[in-house]
This record gives structure tokens, sequence and C-alpha cells, in this order.
């Protein structure tokens, strides 16, 4: 069981920095309920509760409403619940049916509720970066990129030419400069 501050704690150590105002807002909100609250008031919260949290503030990130919000990580902690049903139902039909290697595997719904948000996070993560790509000038400004580049490297070519050429002149100049001083040398000389 955690409290207010146990859960800023948590968030804040998994890279969720928000305070306490904000934290009662979205408990508030989202509709998150405590487990239970001590004579003094003190509400306490579950593991449930913390991914309830995670999951409304990445969706918060990603511009949902509170409505949206709510909706979602109810629903996503009935589809838990349900999976838990129904491997508690597979049990109950496998210990009938006495397998003991089923019957002793432990599971460990809080990991698979986690994997499941993440699963959602990162789809969701990949889905909106490809639409930003595929809807956004992004596409075009790579390619007219790499047609500038292609065209500086035609400029860097002719002016390399050109270059090669001015030498090539300088030095047909100067011959001639030669050429024209042993010419009047040899008539005036």
């Amino acid at each position: 069981m955690f409290t207010k501050e146990d859960i800023l704690k948590k968030l804040n150590s998994d890279n969720y920095y928000i305070d306490l105002n904000a934290l009662d807002t979205f408990i508030k909100e989202w509709q998150i309920d405590a487990i239970y609250e001590n004579m003094e008031g003190v509400e306490f919260f579950d593991e449930t509760s913390i991914t309830k949290i995670k999951k409304g503030i990445s969706l918060k990130s990603q511009g949902y409403n509170k409505e949206q919000i709510s909706y979602r990580i109810h629903k996503a902690l009935k589809d838990v619940e349900k999976e838990e049903q129904q491997s508690q139902q597979l049990s109950v039909n496998q210990e009938q049916n006495f397998v003991p290697e089923v019957r002793n595997v432990p599971l460990n719904m809080t990991s698979q509720a986690i994997d499941m948000l993440a699963t959602a996070v990162s789809s969701k993560i990949a889905e909106d970066i490809k639409s930003h790509i595929s809807n956004s000038e992004f596409a075009e400004s790579l390619i007219e990129a790499g047609s500038y580049k292609k065209d500086n490297e035609i400029l860097s070519q002719k002016v390399d030419e050109l270059l090669n050429d001015n030498r090539k002149l300088a030095k047909r100049i100067e011959q001639l400069e030669n050429d024209r001083r042993s010419f009047w040398k040899k008539l005036f000389g």
C-alpha cells in the first residue's frame, strides 16, 4: 500500500515528475479510488493505482482529455481483470484434469499488466511517429536536402575544374611572358 507521497517518490524514480497538486488532480479527474483510508484521512493506494496514474500521464502527454484517459485506464484494468479470471478458470480446469506441471506455475498479473501497458504505449508512439513523418514535410525536406547535396558536389567539381584551368592559364601566361622577353632581347639585344 502506498500513500500519495510514496506514489510521488515511485513516479519520480520512474521519470514521471509531477507534484502533489497534480497527483491529486489526476486521482480526482481519472477516478482512481484509494483501497484504504485510515482514521486520520490518509488514503492508501495499490500497484494498480500507480499503473493507472502512469498510463494516464502517458496518455495526457499524447493529448488525450480527462474523459478519454479515464475510460482508457479503467478499460485496461478491466481487460487485465478479465485475463486474470480466464487464467484462474484455466487453472481450475487444469487442476480438475490433474495436470501438476501447469498447476504449479505462479502468475504475476502485475508484470503482465505492465507488459500490456508498455506494448500499448510503444504501439501508440510508433503510430504517432509514422503519421508525423508521413503527414509532414519531413520526407520532402530530406529529398530536397539530398538534391542540394548532389548539386553541391557537382558545383564543387566544377570549381575544381575551373581552378585547374586557371593554373594552366597562369603557367601559359608566364611562359608567354618569358617568350616575349626573350624575343625583345633578341630583337634589341
